[in-house]
């Protein structure tokens, strides 16, 4: 009986586990989290959801139990707590093995197995029973499998007496001498709940994974974790603010303009390969304005953009957002934070509503504010006729409005948008263009882009970095007026191979040099 009551419940073990590392495997967890979701809240979340289909379960289970005539004598309420109990317990099992795996496919495919593995110790148990007692079976028991088996055992064995388990024999062991019975081994079940919870909760703070920012081990013992701040020590933007003096050119600062984002003297270094990917990189983000963020493949775009928020930890230096620290006030800032990922992070199953309504209820906003978001963003995006569309039937180009538009959700202040045009058809970018200027007053975005058209049509200002470092910063016209002239030197290598249609053996190439980074370069 133990052995088929286990595997019963193998399949729904796979299936909970696969659909928590999915979240993790797509982005959408940290996504969520970016947009302002506790942690707590989505676990909680994740057990409701998980519970209620177990619970029914069990139900099914208890009634096919007692018609089969498999459990004749017990009493189908304690059957129910009894299963009820393994319910919550696999269900924290789940959350702590989900910290373990990124493939959602790999993690249901194992975690059937060590679910099962995990039952084996009881197996132990039963060979070994007139050496264990009752400390061994205890501490057997924080195994869940090993106390639901227990558990499965005395059911068996009460029917064998022809008495079945009561609430009144619920103390009480059906072997002699055993101090051990079915209300220790619920007891135990709830003990592995909350050991597992806490494992959990420890675990995905210190190894958070891919994307997070991993605390320190003796995190649960710093005051910073339970209170906050202290008073008097919060942190805020520097009063005086300089970019990088080593850029090729540099506008001078807008005066009138308070930054929305400043970071200072932000340094990250991977740590396999030690891989610089941003060099002391500072700069800043004006509230109103659009600036345009703009490098090559590498250039550290996606990583700057990537510790702004939160999914990456900076090596060194920092960032304020509304003048709070990343590195301390991460959870504050993300209130008024709306990003949108290089690729499109949506709920395959939800609608272009159901998107708009649930980031707008996580944002705070009230069922009525929520409802005229809806109706703005639908208007706003040219999407009315997809709002009961389903994220998975829409085109690449709908995809991407909808992840923009998310980003804005809310009345967000810091909108972080990286690449949002990519791979999107003309008439698509130019939808993304108009919903940008319309909704840039009273915000101060972020946008990241390999295009020098899209960077000169939205940007009020244009920063341009190269290998981690910033090369140049201002307005279009400061830029062009500045590095707009120069000199085409064209490069002649002698005997190369002639191309096709060429009539000299002679390799050319026209290179445009700015005067600025001539000059600046000291090369002439």
């Amino acid at each position: 009986m133990p052995l088929f009551m286990t595997l019963a419940w193998m399949f729904s073990v796979a299936i909970i586990l696969k659909s928590v590392v999915y979240e993790k495997e797509a982005r959408l967890k940290e996504t969520m989290r970016i947009m302002g979701l506790n942690s707590g809240i989505l676990w909680t979340s994740w057990f409701l959801s998980s519970l209620v289909p177990l619970l029914v379960s069990a139900a099914l289970l208890v009634l096919l139990l007692k018609k089969g005539d498999l459990l004749p004598y017990s009493d189908p309420g304690v059957v129910f707590l009894f299963l009820g109990s393994f319910a919550v317990v696999t269900i924290m099992q789940c959350f702590l093995l989900s910290t373990a795996f990124a493939r959602a496919n790999l993690a249901a495919a194992c975690g059937g197995i060590i679910y099962f593995t995990l039952y084996l110790p009881y197996v132990l148990c039963v060979a070994w029973q007139d050496y264990i007692g009752f400390g061994g079976k205890v501490f057997a028991s924080l195994l869940s499998p090993v106390a639901f088996g227990f558990g499965c055992e005395y059911f068996a064995l009460f029917e064998e007496q022809g008495v079945g388990i009561q609430w009144q024999n619920l103390v009480t062991s059906p072997l002699e001498e055993d101090d051990f019975s079915l209300r220790t081994a619920i007891l135990m079940m709830y003990v592995d709940s909350f050991l597992y919870g806490v494992l959990t909760w420890y675990i995905e703070a210190v190894f958070p994974g891919q994307y997070g920012i991993p605390r320190p081990w003796y995190f649960p013992l710093s005051r910073a974790y339970w209170c906050g701040d202290v008073e008097g020590k919060s942190s805020h933007a520097p009063l005086s603010r300089r970019e990088n003096p080593e850029a090729v050119c540099m506008e001078e600062e807008p005066a009138h303009l308070e930054p929305g984002v400043y970071i200072e003297n932000l340094v990250k270094v991977y740590r396999h390969g030690r891989k610089l990917a941003v060099d002391g990189l500072t700069l800043g983000f004006y509230e109103g304005q659009i600036t345009s963020f703009l490098g090559h493949n590498g250039a550290g775009k996606t990583t700057t953009m990537s510790i702004l928020t939160g999914l990456l930890p900076p090596t060194s230096g920092t960032a304020y957002i509304l003048g709070r620290d990343i590195r301390t006030e991460l959870s504050a800032i993300r209130r008024s934070l709306g990003v949108c990922p290089q690729h499109n992070v949506l709920f395959s199953m939800l609608t272009v509503e159901e998107h708009v309504w649930f980031y707008g209820r996580l944002k705070g906003l009230s069922e009525r504010q929520v409802e005229a978001e809806v109706e703005q963003i639908l208007r706003d995006t040219g999407l009315p006729h997809k709002r009961r569309c389903r994220a998975s039937a829409l085109s690449g180009g709908m995809q991407r409005k909808l992840s923009v538009a998310l980003a804005f959700v809310g009345g967000s202040k810091v909108v972080i948008l990286d690449e949002p045009t990519a791979g999107v058809d003309p008439f698509a970018r130019r939808g993304i263009w108009d919903l940008l200027l319309k909704y840039r007053q009273g915000r101060t975005i972020i946008l990241s882009t390999h295009h020098m058209d899209e960077a000169d049509i939205l940007g009020d200002r244009i920063a341009i970095i190269s290998h981690g470092k910033l090369c140049c910063v201002g307005s279009s016209l400061f830029l062009k007026n500045q590095l707009g002239t120069g000199y085409y030197l064209t490069l002649v290598t002698r005997g190369a191979e002639p191309s096709p249609g060429s009539s000299t053996g002679s390799l050319a190439k026209k290179v445009l040099v700015p005067q600025e980074v001539l000059r600046f370069r000291g090369e002439y």
